[in-house]
C-alpha cells in the first residue's frame, strides 16, 4: 500500500512538471507568429491596391475610355453645342477622369437649366438628361426684363434674340418680392391661376393675345390685349370665377359690328360687368 501511494504521487508530480515544460510556444513566439501573418496580409493588400492604381492610371490614358459619344436629352431652348461648351465636354476627355459633380454644377449654372442628371455608359458614352425651366411670364425686375418661372424666381434676362409669346407682369412693388428675389406667394398663386387659364387657349386668354398683366393695389389684376390694348380689369378676389365669366362675356361680344370700338371690360364690381366703348343694346346701360 505504501509503495503504491508513493508511485501514484510521483506520477502526479511528473505530469504536472511536464505540463509546465511542454505547454506549447511562449507569448513571444505567438506574437511573432501573428506579426508575420499580419505583415503578409498587409503586403497582399498593398500589392492589390498598387495593381489597381496602376491599372486605373493606365485606363486614364487608354484611348478605349476616351469620351466619344455625348447623348443630351430634354433640351429645347438650349442648344447641344452650348451645353457641350458649358459642361467642358467638347474635348475628348477620358470618361473615367470626368468629374460628374463638376459637370453637373457647370450645366446647372446655365439660366434655362433647372436640373441635370448624368450617367456614364462605359467604355466611351455619357448620357446627359436635362430638365429646363418653364417660363411663367416676363417680369420687370432689377431694371430689366426677365423670365419668371413657376417658383416665382426671375431666372434669366430676356434678350432681343429670344422670342417668347408671354405677357409682361407690371406694377410690382418692392414689397411684392421676398428676400432672395422670389415673388410673394400670394401674387405667385394668382399668376399661376392666370397661367392655367392662358393654357386653356380660349379667347381672349391666348398667351400670344395678351401683352401685359398689371398688378394694382386698388384695382387688382388687369389684362391688356395685344390687339388694340383692350383693358380687362379682374379685381383681386375670386379670380377663377371672374375668368370664367370673362370667357362668356367675350364670346357674347363676338360678331358685333362695333367690336373694334371695345376699350375695356370691368369685372371687379361683384356680379356687375361693365363693357367700355360699345353702344348699349336693348336693356344695357352705356358706360
Amino acid at each position: 500500500m505504501y509503495l503504491g501511494k508513493t508511485r501514484l504521487g510521483a506520477t502526479g508530480r511528473n505530469v504536472y512538471q511536464r505540463s509546465l515544460r511542454d505547454g506549447g510556444p511562449g507569448w513571444f513566439q505567438r506574437i511573432w507568429h501573428h506579426f508575420w501573418i499580419g505583415s503578409i496580409i498587409v503586403m497582399v493588400l498593398a500589392g492589390l491596391s498598387l495593381t489597381l492604381l496602376i491599372g486605373y492610371l493606365v485606363a486614364l490614358s487608354a484611348p478605349f475610355f476616351r469620351l466619344e459619344d455625348v447623348s443630351i436629352q430634354g433640351n429645347r431652348r438650349v442648344s447641344q453645342v452650348e451645353l457641350l461648351q458649358k459642361g467642358g465636354l467638347e474635348d475628348k476627355v477620358n470618361i473615367l477622369a470626368l468629374n460628374l459633380r463638376e459637370v453637373k454644377k457647370r450645366l446647372e449654372a446655365v439660366p434655362w437649366i433647372k436640373t441635370v442628371h448624368l450617367r456614364r455608359e462605359l467604355p466611351n458614352k455619357l448620357v446627359v438628361l436635362v430638365e429646363e425651366r418653364e417660363p411663367l411670364s416676363l417680369v420687370l425686375f432689377s431694371r430689366g426684363l426677365y423670365f419668371l418661372d413657376a417658383e416665382g424666381r426671375p431666372f434669366k434676362k430676356a434678350d432681343r434674340q429670344e422670342t417668347a409669346s408671354l405677357p409682361v407682369v407690371t406694377g410690382l412693388q418692392a414689397g411684392d418680392w421676398q428676400e432672395g428675389g422670389r415673388l410673394a406667394p400670394g401674387i405667385l398663386q394668382d399668376l399661376l391661376l392666370l397661367q392655367a387659364s392662358l393654357a386653356r387657349g380660349k379667347d381672349p386668354l391666348y398667351p400670344e393675345k395678351l401683352s401685359e398683366i398689371h398688378v394694382d393695389p386698388d384695382c387688382g389684376y388687369s389684362l391688356y390685349t395685344l390687339d388694340r390694348g383692350v383693358r380687362i380689369t379682374l379685381g383681386q378676389e375670386d379670380l377663377k370665377n371672374r375668368l370664367l365669366r370673362l370667357e362668356r362675356v367675350w364670346s357674347g361680344l363676338q360678331g358685333r359690328p362695333d367690336l373694334f370700338q371695345l376699350r375695356g371690360i370691368s369685372l371687379q364690381y361683384g356680379q356687375r360687368i361693365v363693357v367700355h366703348g360699345l353702344r348699349p343694346t336693348a336693356g344695357e346701360k352705356k358706360s
